[in-house]
């Protein structure tokens, strides 16, 4: 499996504080099936700044330690960037990594509203030639309370991957059923782990594919777990429909 988004490197951010604790979230990973990890950091939030450098080296450091110990792990590069007015201007400079070689950049909505910039910021972004892929999107107030505003991204061709721990219930029946509602509409298209350590919020994709079997079908699943994080690695688009409107069309264009 593919997790789209995880916090795994050592001393930067929320995530593992020393690189012992990182070694066991990479182990975590990879014994629940994940081979490759989107390894972001916060990059601008209210308590992380993480510099570019800073990041590389920690990169450079998981990467050797995860060979050493001949892990069947890959670590793509990323930054988790929240939304602000000079975004745009941010990644200009180049203190924003988008996910690997794709044009694909992690943007994270603040959590209590939807700021009267959003979409204009967001805009700005796409002139640059990138494709926005909305962090969480479930667990931002305005989104889960205006159905509105997801229309609006989606015609945008902005897409969301949720957090394991959304889907799962673990942030409350208000984000869960957003989560799932925000799924069958086509905004979210994919979850990951949002991983921190082992055990508070762990790097389990397992219970989810789980769920999403339960609920949507093995079919779909395979879809939102597997091809959807390929094309996103790929930087390839990823067609936004509502779930009752998508199915087995979508495979052959992954496949292509």
């Amino acid at each position: 499996m593919i997790d789209l988004h995880a916090h795994v490197l050592a001393g930067l951010d929320d995530g593992p504080k020393t690189w012992q604790d990182a070694e066991a979230v990479w182990k975590q990973a990879v014994q629940d099936g994940t081979r490759t990890i989107v390894a972001v950091a916060h990059a601008n939030d209210n308590h992380f700044e993480v510099q570019t450098a800073a990041y590389h080296s920690a990169l450079a450091r998981a990467r050797s330690m995860i060979a050493a110990q001949n892990l069947p792990l890959a670590l793509v590069p990323a930054m988790e960037v929240r939304l602000g007015p000079d975004l745009a201007e941010g990644y200009l400079a180049g203190r924003y990594l988008p996910i690997g070689d794709s044009r694909y950049l992690c943007v994270e909505l603040p959590p209590n509203d939807f700021p009267a910039y959003t979409l204009d910021v967001l805009y700005q972004l796409t002139l640059e030639g990138l494709r926005i892929l909305l962090i969480h999107p479930e667990r931002n107030r305005g989104v889960r309370r205006r159905p509105e505003l997801a229309e609006r991204l989606m015609r945008m061709e902005i897409l969301g991957v949720a957090s394991a721990g959304s889907v799962l219930g673990q942030f409350g029946p208000e984000v869960e059923a957003a989560s799932l509602e925000l799924m069958e509409s086509g905004l979210i298209q994919s979850v990951a782990s949002d991983g921190h350590s082992v055990a508070k919020r762990p790097l389990r994709l397992s219970p989810v594919v789980e769920m999403l079997s339960r609920r949507f079908g093995e079919e779909e699943t395979r879809w939102m777990m597997e091809a959807v994080p390929a094309l996103i690695l790929q930087g390839r688009p990823v067609e936004l429909a509502p779930r009752k409107r998508l199915g087995w069309h979508r495979w052959i264009i992954a496949r292509r």
